[in-house]
């Protein structure tokens, strides 16, 4: 990835243990046998993880909040829609959750990823420091 400030990782051994827990759900995009691309959404409760923390919700709604988190594909795979489709699967899985508040974050210049969110539904509601630079909160109600 050329701007490595735009995206950040957490360490397999924490995706993992998300995993493992209950705390993150994945979805993957596959092309035979070949994954090409990835979404995965946090259910952060009241850890300090919440994206909701970051626009002073309250703990009812803060207990609503999914973090889309991050959303990665194939080089070879871009402009095909991907991104979009991974998070629209998600989000028909979380409608029937009864959780309500999506959150994500996006780095400003990431215009392919900010624009795709904004084309789904989110608005931005914050703007701050996060992942050692700057991220945009956004937020979407769905259900």
């Amino acid at each position: 990835m050329e701007h490595k400030e735009w995206l950040y990782l957490d360490s397999p051994d924490e995706v993992r243990e998300m995993m493992k827990d209950g705390t993150m759900s994945l979805w993957v995009a596959v092309d035979g046998e070949k994954i090409v691309g990835a979404f995965d959404i946090l259910y952060p409760q009241l850890q300090s993880f919440n994206y909701g923390y970051t626009i002073g919700l309250t703990n009812e709604e803060l207990l609503q909040v999914v973090n889309m988190d991050t959303a990665v594909v194939h080089p070879d795979y871009r402009g095909l829609g991907l991104q979009k489709r991974l998070m629209h699967c998600a989000e028909e899985d979380l409608v029937k959750s009864g959780k309500h508040i999506l959150m994500c974050t996006v780095h400003p210049e990431n215009r392919f990823s900010l624009n795709n969110v904004l084309n789904q539904g989110y608005t931005i509601c914050n703007t701050v420091p996060m992942y050692g630079s700057i991220r945009h909160v956004l937020r979407k109600n769905i259900g």
